[in-house]
This record gives C-alpha cells, structure tokens and sequence, in this order.
C-alpha cells in the first residue's frame, strides 16, 4: 500500500519588507555579526554602545535588523567566553598534580565546546533563520535591555534621516571606497554668440539635475540632498541655526533630519562648513554593489562662476565567508560536520586564550562605560568631542575582490551612466540659459575619458589611466594606450575575483 505522506505546513508570510533595503546584503551581514567575533563586538561598541555619536548610514541594509543580531551574537560569545574561562581555571587546578590530563583534556574539552558553538551558529541560527527562503527582518532578536532595545530604535531613526555626521577626513562615511573624483569651475556669464545671459539659482540647477537623474533605467536609482558635515564642527565651526537644527543638546547625538529651507540655505551659500551634496546611488546585486555619486554645486562670484565636484564612491560584495548561509543545508552532512570541526580545531587555542580577556572586559564594562562618558563630557565642555561615525558595519565587511565579471561591469554601468546623464543635464540646463557650452563639452569629454585628457583647472583624481597623456599622444609615439598607463583599465577577473582598484 502506497503511503502518502502528510503535506507540508504552510509557511508563515514573513513580514513585509521594507522596500528601501536589500534582502541579501542584510541577510549576508547579520551572518556576518554570528560568525565574525571581531564584526559582532565592533558593532556593538562602536554603534549602539555610542549614544552619543552619529550612526553611518547603511545604503540597502536593515541595520537595525543587523545590530539586533549583533547583540544576539554577543550574548552567546560571552557565555561560550565564560564556560571556556572556567574550564581554564580548572584545568589550572588540577594541573600540579595531572598536568598532562590538564593539558591534554582541557584543549579537548575546549574544542568540543567550540565546535558545539560552531555548530549551533551555522544550524541553528544560519541554516534555520538566515537562508534566502526563511530570512524574515522582522523576526530578528530582540535585546534582552531596555537601554538596547530604545538605543537600536533611535538608530533605526536615524538611518532613515538626510544628515550625514562623519568624523574621519573623508566626508562619505558608509558609502564606500572613494574610487574617484572630478571638479571643475566654468564662467557662465559667457552668453551664447548673439544671445543674453539667462539667470539662474543653484536650487535650480541643483533640482533639474534630481529630476533627470531619477528617471534612469538602472535598478535601485535613488537620488536624494543630503547634509554633510564633520562632527568636530558642531559646537564651534558652524552658525548657530545650524547647530541648533542639528544638535539642539550638547550632551545628545546629532539629529538624523534637517529641514528642506536649511538645505537650501546652505546650498546658496557654498562655502560652509556643513554642505548639501546630491547623492545619486544605483544598487545592483541585491545590495551587494552599491555606487553612489555625490554632487555638488556652487554659484560663486554673483552668479558668474559655477564650481562642481563629484565624488564615487562603491560599496563592494561581503566576504565570500558571510556567505555560508546559502550553502547550508537543513541538517549537516558528514562532509561539512567534519569540514566545521576541523575549523573549530584551528580556531580553539586562539579562542580559549582570549576568553579570559573577554570576560574581564565584560566584568569591567560598567567602569569603562563611565569613565568613556566622564571622558565624552569633558571633552564636550572644552569643544574638543567629535560627535561623527567612524565605523560602518557594511563598509567593515565589504571585500576587495569582485565574486562576478558581471559585477565589475556592473560598477561600470553604474558610474559611467550617472555620469553622463549628469553632465548631459547640466549641458542641457545651460544651453537652456543661453550659456556657452564650448569649454564644459571639453571637459565633459576629459571626464569620459577619466584622465586621458586633462586641462585648464579641471582636476581629476584616483583614476584607472594615468592622468597627463591622451589616447592621440600615445598612439603617435607608437604605443599603445595601455602602455601609455601606470595601470591597466578593466582586465578579465582572476581567480577567485578581480581585485579592487580605485578607478575605472
């Protein structure tokens, strides 16, 4: 007699998504804070355990989906951390009068302890929650602390604002690599021949630029003004109605929202310290290739000099180890339970040194979190506390290689599209306002061309070719362009991805 059997329960709808962030790249680093010790512990120190500071901003990533898991993450490495530091107290008991069952078993014990972690992360926690068909955002862990659960809904906040607080020298915290950057300024109270001038407002520039740059056919276009500004310039070298929409408490965190009449107002005026940046991003590889431009326009002189500075900047593909949960199975094969105890071998000793030191910093914690927070105010009575984000948690597990051929074409794509429909816009505009265009077309060719043509006071920088001779020169000196270069433009990936460089 055939049995049939039971079907299959239903599956639970996951939750609807929110349609600003990429399944994948969420999925792949909240596998990441499981996995990577280090990730987890930077996520939680330097994010949530910073009330004070900015948060980076996560193109395409749940961060608060992240950081949930992060905390989760933490919790079980403390408590493997502790059941390890025990073990070595005993062993250290019984070592005087046993010391090669103190050795020999204590590393044994700590091995099986590790490999059980192991294995419930990849499991328990990968295989059963993290998999493409199974990932639901809003089933993440939620935090055992109050203090962690309204911290994390502050950062979920703050992740959705248009102010951008950084503290290192570069102003794109969160946004990646900056491959490249162009600047030019053009006199644009030449008229057209027989024509007058048309005036104009940067906000009017500004705003053509938006509207024919959203309506690329790109996947994941998104254009929007964003405030930059470096948090060390909060309390001193900003005008106060900026500082007050921005930190309206000394002893709080930056807001994550300005109003539309400040950047506005600060647009026009060009030359402060907090400036207003068009950002356009195209997102590809659900999330995983995330190219973003930041543009910015000035009006100087009255009108008569238009500056313009573009910077790339590319968030690339996770580790390929952050991926391991689309390779998992329900249950582990003997192949992969031996592949992960191996690992957990290689892993123990490390691991059972630094658990002592884990837990004394986790028995300290407290006493560090004050003296960090008598240090903070401090150094905000004397101006010095720089309120920006130093880390991103996408930016930290981005790698240095591309996993496709097609993505690195793809960040062609990307670059050079948004590229040529801005300048073809802004050509466009000032053609509209009868302005000649003769010297902007120039430098719209330099800039295809990404340092194969430099001249008056365009500045191209970080590109693919070496800046100072053109394809012509070369090829009359009998060379080819390739040979004219200090690097190679684009070259087939090897194995097992193309490595990074900064350029196109």
């Amino acid at each position: 007699m055939t049995v049939i059997p039971p079907p299959a329960p239903p599956a639970v709808p996951p939750s609807i998504p929110d349609p600003r962030f990429a399944r994948d790249i969420t999925r792949y680093l909240c596998a990441a804070v499981h996995t990577d010790t280090k990730l987890a512990r930077q996520a939680v120190e330097q994010i949530i355990d910073e009330p004070r500071r900015a948060v980076a901003s996560s193109p395409g990533v749940d961060l608060a989906c992240v950081l949930r898991h992060a905390l989760a993450a933490r919790r079980r490495h403390i408590q493997r951390d502790v059941v390890l530091t025990l073990l070595i107290i005993i062993a250290l008991v019984i070592l005087p009068n046993a010391p090669g069952t103190a050795l020999f078993g204590g590393l044994l014990v700590a091995w099986i302890i590790v490999a059980l972690e192991s294995l419930a992360v990849h499991y328990g926690v990968l295989a059963r929650h993290l998999k493409r068909e199974n990932f639901d955002p809003g089933k993440a862990p939620q935090p055992t602390s109050t203090r962690h659960r309204h911290r994390i809904a502050a950062i979920e906040r703050r992740d959705r604002g248009n102010v951008v607080v950084f503290s290192p020298y570069a102003p794109f915290v969160g946004y990646g690599t900056t491959m490249s950057t162009w600047s030019f300024a053009l006199d644009t109270a030449r008229p057209q021949e027989g024509k007058q001038v048309t005036p104009f407002t940067v906000h009017e520039l500004n705003d053509h630029l938006a509207a024919h740059i959203g309506d690329l056919k790109l996947p994941g276009v998104h254009v929007e003004n964003l405030l930059l500004v470096n948090g060390a310039d909060l309390l001193y070298a900003v005008d106060d109605r900026t500082r007050g929409e921005l930190l309206p408490d000394n002893a709080g965190p930056p807001r994550e929202q300005v109003s539309a009449t400040l950047l506005r107002d600060l647009r026009e005026d060009g030359n402060g310290r907090a400036r207003p940046y068009l950002a356009i991003r195209v997102t590809g590889w659900s999330g995983e290739l995330a190219a973003t431009l930041f543009l910015r326009c000035a009006l100087l002189s009255d009108g008569r000099m238009l500056f313009l500075e573009a910077s790339n900047s590319l968030l690339t593909p996770v580790r390929e180890r952050y991926r391991a949960a689309d390779r998992m199975l329900d249950a582990p094969t003997a192949r992969q339970w031996w592949a992960l105890v191996g690992t957990a071998a290689r892993r123990t000793l490390p691991t059972l040194v630094g658990a002592p030191f884990s837990v004394l910093a986790g028995l300290t914690a407290p006493l560090s979190e004050q003296s960090k927070q008598r240090r903070q105010a401090r150094e905000i009575r004397h101006r010095t506390f720089n309120y920006g984000a130093s880390f991103s948690i996408r930016d930290a597990a981005g790698d240095q290689v591309y996993y496709r051929y097609f993505q690195q074409m793809d960040r062609e794509l990307y670059a050079k599209t948004v590229e040529h429909r801005v300048l073809d816009a802004l050509v466009a505009f000032l053609e509209d306002h009868h302005i000649d265009t003769g010297e902007l077309v120039q430098r719209q060719t330099a800039i295809y061309n990404t340092g194969l043509y430099a001249a008056g006071n365009l500045t191209v920088k970080d590109s693919a070719v070496g800046i100072g001779g053109s394809i012509a020169a070369a090829l009359r000196r009998g060379q080819s362009p390739a040979a004219s270069s200090p690097l190679t433009p684009l070259s087939p990936p090897a194995q097992p991805g193309q490595p990074m460089t900064p350029g196109r």
